[in-house]
């Protein structure tokens, strides 16, 4: 009988809201179910579980480049003080070799990100390269996967090489090793680089440096003749992914990129944060744990990047992300 009167009493309370929605047409029950009631004219919030979200499902255009400012300023917040701005800028670069290998010529490079810190990447030239001609590019950032770091997206067996099938379609490809990743380790462990560089830059963060790293990418892209300049491309899984939508939101000479398995919200991760993300952004996960709210998520880095086009890419079989369904709500 308490269950019952229970029942009765919430959907009382209900009903006011069904009534609003008698005029709205859902088109699909099963969005319904995900997105909940959408009432015309009320505000909600898109993620309702964050407090600090400020994007609303009536936020009107003329709104949108102060909540713009907003999130923007609050995403670079908890990435820490960087010792230089997350500005495009003439960075120094040599090139270190040549070689073939599937039919493509690669360019051994290696740039520099900030004060001593060095990158090496490979840029794969498209299939019937003409040096007189110039080439749109794309950047293609590896994930998560130890020493081999920009290899996996060159070919190498165990890879996604999307580099290489990327050049066969006609792009300039570009692939850096992430920091932590790849020739950044070759000679210590992953463990002691995270140490020194905290050590150097304690008020700064990894989320940091890769961002950076991404920016200076491009500046060696805007330097090199057989590019076509201002348009560029990008895409990644995984770590690689979530640093193409970092990039992407901040860097605006980034027209178009792939996120794989990149978006999974901070308040589905909270344990996840709590343990691995202590180095990814150490401000962030101070606050989640004072808090137990993110200070930002993913929906409002997303849409740092409109208007740009993004196309996300989420499994449904994810062990290291299996609410899938919470991926789906940051896109909406």
């Amino acid at each position: 009988m308490r269950l019952l009167i229970a029942l009765l009493f919430f959907l009382a309370l209900q009903s006011p809201v069904v009534a609003q929605q008698d005029s709205v047409k859902v088109s699909s029950p099963a969005l319904k179910n995900l997105y909940g009631d959408v009432v015309p004219g009320k505000s909600q919030p898109f993620n309702s579980i964050l407090t600090s979200s400020l994007i609303l499902h009536d936020t009107k255009a003329e709104e949108w480049p102060d909540i713009r400012a907003k999130i923007y300023n609050r995403v670079i917040a908890n990435s820490g003080t960087s010792p230089v701005p997350y500005q495009p800028a003439v960075n120094k670069f040599q090139e270190t070799g040549r070689y073939v290998n599937l039919g493509l010529t690669h360019i051994k490079y290696r740039f520099q990100v900030v004060d001593d810190i060095w990158i090496e990447a490979v840029c794969v030239l498209p299939k019937g390269f003409n040096e007189a001609n110039q080439y749109p590019a794309m950047l293609s950032v590896h994930g998560t996967n130890g020493a081999i770091g920009k290899d996996s997206n060159l070919g190498n067996p165990k890879s996604r090489a999307y580099a290489i099938d990327m050049a066969q379609k006609g792009f300039v490809t570009f692939s850096a090793d992430q920091f932590g990743y790849g020739a950044t380790i070759k000679n210590v462990t992953e463990d002691q680089l995270y140490k020194s560089f905290y050590e150097k830059y304690p008020n700064w963060s990894l989320r940091g440096i890769r961002m950076l790293t991404l920016i200076r990418a491009v500046d060696v892209l805007e330097q090199l003749k057989f590019v076509k300049k201002g348009e560029y491309g990008s895409m990644g899984n995984s770590l690689g992914g979530s640093s193409v939508l970092f990039h992407t939101a901040i860097d605006t000479r980034i027209k178009s990129a792939v996120v794989s398995t990149g978006t999974s919200p901070y308040y589905t991760n909270v344990f996840r944060i709590m343990a691995r993300g202590k180095l990814e952004e150490p401000m962030r996960t101070a606050h989640l744990a004072q808090t137990g709210i993110p200070n930002y998520d993913m929906h409002e880095v997303i849409a740092l990047c409109a208007p740009r086009a993004v196309l996300f890419l989420e499994p449904f079989n994810d062990p290291y992300n299996p609410d899938v369904m919470a991926n789906f709500k940051v896109f909406y």
